[in-house]
């Protein structure tokens, strides 16, 4: 189990507040990161390269941003009044959220390499629901996280909401690669085939991710 001291405390001291609006600051970016990974998504399913080259510099200045902030994070509770046990959480909260947009940056980085020569209609319009339910999850993350300092049990139900949003992603998930095995007749490259298998994995590892983030929230709420 995630320890915590009592949030209430925890947010009442000066530092601390500091550090948390740090942390805001660095779930918008990652958040800006992933709604950048579906922009690339759209254009690619619907073969417009030009923009997946501009979406995918977008979604790569976000995370490189969202790094950026990390270190500023991770700097200010390196030093400073923090209890050993704050700074646990603070670290274990970013560098979890981290993985969120460095997987977004790779599911696009994937896609700009490859060619949607391949792909049949429907599984295009299953690659962008993912990227859609990728959005909606991290979204609901973010949300949690600016309840921390507003609404506990607000905090605690939208992490809740989190855990389901992420189950009927591994499901969705199933059936989109289900999909890809059936674009194996319409394949030119068996390179292309695996650059897509990859992209996808990143974009479930989005969801996994979201969810451990939403554990740490609820963790650091129900022990508040």
């Amino acid at each position: 189990m995630f320890k915590t001291s009592n949030v209430l405390t925890w947010l009442s001291r000066n530092k601390e507040k500091q550090v948390l609006r740090l942390c805001e600051q660095h779930f918008d970016k990652i958040l800006e990161t992933v709604r950048g990974m579906k922009r690339v998504v759209d254009a690619f399913c619907t073969d417009e390269y030009t923009a997946v080259e501009t979406y995918y510099k977008t979604t790569f200045d976000a995370e490189r941003e969202a790094d950026d902030i990390k270190h500023r994070v991770l700097r200010d509770v390196s030093s400073g009044p923090i209890h050993p046990i704050d700074r646990e959480e603070v670290v274990r909260l970013v560098l979890t959220c981290d993985d969120i947009a460095e997987n977004a940056k790779s599911a696009a980085g994937k896609l700009r390499l490859a060619s949607s020569g391949m792909l049949t209609d429907e599984f295009r319009v299953y690659l962008q629901g993912m990227a859609d339910r990728c959005v909606e999850i991290v979204e609901h993350v973010g949300e949690a996280l600016h309840e921390l300092s507003k609404n506990l049990k607000v905090a605690i139900d939208t992490a809740n909401q989190v855990e389901i949003l992420e189950e009927n992603i591994d499901e969705y998930h199933l059936g989109l690669l289900k999909l890809l095995m059936n674009c194996d007749g319409h394949m030119q490259k068996f390179g292309q085939w695996i650059l897509l298998l990859n992209a996808i994995e990143n974009m479930e590892e989005v969801a996994d991710r979201s969810e451990d983030v939403g554990d740490v929230i609820r963790s650091i709420a129900i022990l508040g």
